[in-house]
């Protein structure tokens, strides 16, 4: 095979290993728990555990008739086991200190789907400073991340976000008094590294976002092996990509404040979806350009589905106004680290093939794959079925 065609089967298999790196990630949902750490009536540490059924399905094969639908009563059997698998995964490491499931299961409807609110009790007081020592889904989902939130003696949340990776450093919980009465407070061992907080969640959820990722790639793609790429330089393809990125960034900062705020939501069941039509229309551009100089207009357009993406963990750590505030900077802050650091590494990937040239099938080939994939989210997405192993 030799010319052109041999030419278009290079270009193909380059586009598949470029827009095939983010697909390792997961294009759904974040997988995120949510902890909430305080201090009961008798002074001892008591914990809330919110966790995706849709996570608990995938190890404890919770759907008893294989329906692909989760009911109360399905659920409503298997509390002992609910229970007992979360607490084996959430250990007081210092031997002395156990868990006590409290009964009493409850769901909660959350942005991303339904969860079961599990309450627990330990047998030592918080005074004793134990060790938090996070395992859930530590074999089944490495992205997987829990989100604590430390409460003071009114319940309400204080402090800063705590990220506890499945097999990380454990989390010492240490006691603090505050003006009414005990509460909790965090206190790392002196070998951990700084808690990364929201920030560091920012970046965690982009990086991670395969359909995210993937729309940001697809932005880049023509600016770098468009037509006219290779008659200028980098300074010359630096500026529309800039304009971009600044209108996506835009786009979906607008909307990441309004659904933390919870001034306006859109729920996921539309909002995914839409995330892979956005992927599939750029795509097409890509191919058969149809947007023209309104292409910074669609990404503006396009940053506003996508806020309602990124909202997920802030919506449901119920922060006071000041707190949240101070959360979505840090958050936003993140996911532009985490953009940036995806635009880099995907422009280091795709010079080398400008500067050979036959840039057209290059563009072609690797715009067509993000959009069959883009494509293919979408059935899986209307249709709630599976077909790609993300």
């Amino acid at each position: 095979m030799t010319g052109a065609p041999m030419r278009r089967l290079r270009a193909l298999l380059v586009g598949l290993s470029v827009l095939g790196v983010p697909l390792l990630a997961s294009a759904h949902q974040a997988s995120d728990a949510y902890l909430r750490a305080g201090v009961d009536a008798h002074g001892k540490l008591a914990l809330q555990v919110d966790v995706a059924l849709r996570d608990l399905d995938t190890v404890l094969e919770l759907d008893a008739n294989a329906d692909g639908q989760l009911s109360w009563g399905e659920v409503r059997t298997r509390e002992a086991d609910i229970a007992g698998h979360v607490a084996d995964r959430l250990r007081l490491d210092d031997g002395r200190c156990h868990l006590r499931a409290l009964p009493g299961l409850a769901l909660d409807r959350k942005a991303d789907g339904v969860y079961a609110l599990l309450h627990y009790a330990s047998d030592c007081a918080a005074a004793g400073a134990p060790a938090l020592d996070y395992g859930l889904f530590r074999d089944t989902d490495p992205t997987h991340r829990g989100l604590l939130v430390v409460l003071d003696a009114q319940g309400q949340p204080t402090g800063p976000l705590r990220s506890l990776t499945p097999g990380g450093t454990p989390l010492r919980l240490a006691p603090s008094a505050g003006a009414s009465g005990a509460a909790v407070g965090v206190d790392p061992p002196a070998e951990s590294a700084p808690a990364p907080g929201f920030f560091g969640e920012g970046l965690h959820h982009i990086l991670i976002g395969a359909d995210h990722v993937l729309f940001l790639i697809c932005l880049l793609l023509p600016l770098v092996l468009g037509p006219d790429a290779r008659h200028g330089g980098w300074r010359g393809r630096l500026w529309p990509l800039a304009g971009l990125i600044t209108a996506f960034t835009v786009g979906h900062s607008v909307t990441l404040g309004l659904a933390s705020l919870r001034v306006f939501s859109v729920p996921p069941s539309v909002i995914e979806p839409l995330i892979a039509v956005t992927i599939a229309l750029t795509a097409l551009d890509n191919i058969r350009p149809f947007l023209g100089r309104r292409r910074a207009v669609a990404a503006f357009a396009f940053g506003l589905i996508h806020g309602f993406g990124f909202a997920g963990p802030l919506i449901e750590l119920q922060l006071a106004p000041w707190a949240m505030a101070g959360a979505l900077l840090q958050f936003n802050l993140g996911v532009e680290v985490g953009q940036l650091l995806v635009v880099a590494v995907a422009t280091l990937l795709l010079w080398p093939v400008r500067e050979r040239g036959h840039t057209g099938a290059w563009l072609r080939s690797g715009s067509a794959f993000a959009g069959i994939v883009a494509l293919v989210w979408l059935g899986e997405r209307l249709f709630d079925v599976k077909l790609l192993p993300l």
